[in-house]
């Protein structure tokens, strides 16, 4: 915990300290269901949002919503004031007394001046002072009714510029938590931003324990309703003091506690939590709670709402036999959605996948019951895909995986470009994506800019992992590219901006160059043509090969806009865990779609072949010959030197950084030595057979632009000079 600002009120010059937890809140959410299949399918994420769940339970009047509010909301001029505004000389004169410890007359002082209503705001400070005073001299219960009272004044009008209305319900809640335990501050140091740290020791448990408990928290809550975050903070002390599984006398009272209905279902959100901020309990604490929970049993006679977050937290905590009779006891009686899912995984757990699959329809089904907070219903939504795909029904996975692609798109990515044929995703796309009409959209954007719009969000995005209906098409476009479908790919480029161009899009015309391109190099019939062709197309590749044929997943990492790709599993035999939940076919599907070669721009290695076609149909001794060999090797050069993020690559245990980084480092090194091979050897090829050129001595860098035009005047010179050698050798003879 982080000891943050503490709001310092004073009536009169008398300190008033509120101390306040504030903490950043930010759940993990996973990148991809399909990495790590068991793991997704067996294992339960967290279930309730803490905070979110505490201010739901949180009871307030509509005066105390309208006229109580948090100190953390506060405006800074308000926040400065230090001093009880217009006090008269009965007021300094209580307040001396206070001063001086004379807690007896400065009660009687107080007193009098709390139920004076001439001044109101006087009013209020004076009953807040006197909640103080009657706790110093044990009047406890007199404490909590006046800091009660504190806050009732405030809530019917009264002025608090001080804002101790809101403060009062935690200081009444404080008083009634010291009667049944003990809190302990640890001093904060700032040097080191250390201590400041508040924990509750449950004391002797009495009769009225429990009772005093719910009064404390019902206070805190109410904090929390207002929008205080001390009262969260607070909450999570008792908590964590109650489930202290070394106190006796803690034990004693959260068995009492998981009996009564508010003070379970904070139980169960404190444990079912995903927010780091909150979790401040150790493993110890939570089988002590599950064991009070078990040893509490199924009691009908408790008319138990929540038997299915308890199911869940005995299955996050392995205890299946537990979790399968609170699921199955919950579902028969409510049938919640969260209850399926546990059962879902259960069935799974015990190899039933025909039995998991129909509970996690049954899970969807009753999405609107409320017990599953959005991400989890996209969770389980996902969770069924990849259910489906262990089955072997690819399409149908892709199918259930689209409601959620904004969530799970590394794993739409991989369904789409590396499991599906491209004639299945072709009639996937062509049902599910359309290219949307935008009258505002900018015609002649760069080739290399992926400005999606999705007609589902009915917004634009760059490429930050959404627009996806057009992604899709775009990611299919490219596909058919690697397959050689190149006209077949054409429409499936289409941008929403192509209706407002007056002539031919950009990106159409560099789609045409490239057809041509490749046309000519094989059909044409002088050899210079065709070499010439084949390095317009080598040019092609190299400057827009990421947009026309680029893998959104392994190996190329398609980033458009993103720059670190989309971390793209290799595929299910890369992961033992995956082995299980996947079928042969899938992973031969997968080898099967992967470009060749299988190396990160992969474009460009085909760019280099081009070149290589085209220097095998021009004279050796030509410039031309020197130039391609010498922008190709730089080409090469280039992809060596690439520093690819380890993001891009797969984690084969993504339980373990150290392991992911080592796997990165030696992925980037094979890539990098696959890329210097490529380039030593068109390096050594233009030693062997080209010729002396100005370049030379910077070879792969500043090339200049090669010379077709000359290579009929080279090849007119060897022929002659071919000429001449064989009249020589004839006139030898």
């Amino acid at each position: 915990m982080k000891q943050s600002v503490r709001v310092l009120c004073y009536c009169v010059g008398l300190t008033v300290l509120t101390s306040t937890v504030v903490i950043a809140c930010g759940p993990f959410f996973p990148w991809q269901l399909l990495d790590n299949r068991k793991q997704t399918l067996l294992d339960l994420p967290s279930t309730d949002t803490f905070s979110q769940k505490i201010k739901n339970l949180g009871v307030v009047t509509a005066q105390e919503k309208q006229n109580l509010f948090s100190a953390d909301n506060v405006n800074l001029l308000a926040s400065e004031q230090t001093t009880c505004p217009n006090t008269d000389e009965a007021y300094k004169k209580a307040a001396t007394l206070f001063h001086d410890k004379q807690w007896e007359e400065a009660r009687s002082a107080f007193a009098l001046l709390a139920y004076n209503d001439k001044n109101a705001a006087q009013q209020v400070c004076a009953k807040y002072t006197l909640g103080r005073i009657e706790k110093e001299l044990g009047h406890f219960e007199d404490a909590v009714q006046s800091f009660n009272g504190t806050a009732y004044l405030v809530a019917n009008g009264a002025p608090d510029p001080l804002h101790l209305g809101i403060a009062a319900y935690g200081e009444a809640a404080g008083v009634i938590l010291d009667q049944i335990g003990k809190r302990i501050t640890t001093p904060y140091n700032p040097k080191d931003d250390s201590g400041g740290i508040t924990l509750w020791n449950v004391g002797g448990v009495k009769e009225d324990s429990l009772l005093q408990l719910q009064r404390a928290v019902e206070l805190y809550l109410k904090q929390v309703k207002l929008g205080e975050n001390s009262g969260l903070s607070s909450i999570v002390i008792i908590l964590k003091g109650l489930s202290d599984p070394k106190n006796p006398d803690a034990k004693l009272l959260l068995d009492q506690a998981v009996h009564n209905p508010l003070l379970r279902k904070i139980l169960l959100a404190y444990v079912l939590t995903d927010e780091i901020d909150y979790r401040t309990y150790s493993k110890e604490q939570t089988q002590n709670i599950l064991q009070a929970f078990v040893k509490a049993g199924i009691d009908q006679k408790n008319h138990y709402d929540d038997l299915g977050s308890l199911g869940a937290f005995a299955y996050q905590n392995n205890d299946m036999d537990k979790a399968q009779v609170f699921a199955q006891y919950d579902w028969q009686k409510n049938q919640k959605a969260l209850d399926a899912w546990v059962l879902a995984k259960i069935a799974l757990r015990k190899g039933d996948k025909e039995k998991g699959q129909e509970f996690y329809h049954q899970a969807i089904a009753h999405f609107n019951d409320g017990s599953l907070r959005k991400d989890n219903i996209q969770r389980v939504q996902g969770e069924r895909a990849v259910l489906t795909l262990s089955q072997g029904n690819f399409v149908q996975a892709l199918e259930e995986l689209w409601p959620v692609r904004d969530s799970y798109w590394g794993d739409v990515v991989y369904l789409a470009e590396n499991v599906l044929t491209p004639d299945e995703l072709k009639r996937f796309v062509n049902i599910h994506t359309t290219v949307p009409r935008d009258r505002q959209a900018v015609c002649d954007q760069e080739v290399s800019n992926e400005n999606y719009y999705d007609q589902d969000t009915d917004k634009y995005y760059g490429y930050n992992l959404a627009g996806r209906s057009m992604a899709l098409r775009h990611l299919l476009a490219r596909r058919l590219m690697r397959a050689g479908r190149i006209q077949e790919a054409i429409p499936y480029f289409v941008t929403s901006a192509d209706a407002n161009c007056k002539g031919i899009p950009q990106h159409v015309q560099l789609e045409r160059d490239y057809i041509k391109a490749t046309t000519d190099m094989r059909r044409s019939f002088w050899a210079t043509d065709r070499a010439k062709a084949a390095w317009k197309a080598a040019v092609i590749l190299r400057r827009h090969g990421m947009a026309l044929m680029g893998t959104s997943g392994y190996p190329d990492q398609n980033p458009g806009d993103y720059a670190y790709g989309i971390s793209q599993m290799m595929g299910p035999v890369h992961n033992s865990n995956n082995k299980p939940w996947s079928v042969s076919t899938e992973q031969v599907r997968t080898g099967a779609s992967w470009p060749i070669p299988n190396h990160r721009f992969h474009y460009r290695y085909l760019a280099a072949q081009d070149v290589l076609y085209a220097a095998s149909l021009i004279p050796h001794q030509s410039q031309a010959y020197a130039a391609i060999l010498c922008h190709a090797n730089g080409w090469m050069q280039d992809t060596s030197n690439y520093g690819s993020p380890p993001a891009i690559y797969y984690y084969p245990n993504s339980d373990s950084y150290e392991s992911a980084e080592e796997h990165a480092q030696v992925s980037l090194w094979k890539n990098s030595s696959y890329a210097n091979a490529k380039s030593v050897a068109l390096y050594n090829l233009y030693l062997k057979n080209g010729p002396v050129v100005s370049f030379a001595t910077h070879f792969g860098y500043n090339c200049p632009e090669p010379q077709f035009g000359a290579v009929t005047k080279v090849k007119r010179d060897l022929f002659w000079k071919k000429l001449r050698s064989s009249f020589h050798f004839l006139k030898g003879q």
